[in-house]
């Protein structure tokens, strides 16, 4: 019986570095300066917890940051409270 590598698959079945693959359960704690405001699932290959930053300035907020630590999802800005209700709309729509 051939073996192929550690993870069992052929060659080039999981492209050139199979710790890429995103985990199904993938999800990120999401804070505003500091504050922790609910938690982003990551469902699809394609999705990122970037996508919230690009929700946020679809409404017309530009002035932020953005720290990954880990599972934490820090965004700074000075319009804090605007931020956080447009965050919680879309948690509640994702």
């Amino acid at each position: 019986m051939e073996t192929y590598n550690q993870n069992a698959f052929p060659p080039g079945f999981l492209g050139d570095d199979p710790l890429s693959l995103k985990n199904g359960n993938e999800s990120y704690d999401i804070f505003v300066n500091e504050h922790y405001i609910g938690k982003k699932l990551v469902m699809t290959q394609n999705g990122s917890v970037n996508d919230i930053v690009d929700f946020i300035k679809k409404q017309g907020v530009n002035d932020i940051s953005t720290e990954l630590t880990g599972d934490h999802y820090n965004i700074k800005t000075n319009e804090e409270q605007r931020v956080q209700q447009i965050i919680d709309v879309y948690l509640q729509n994702r």
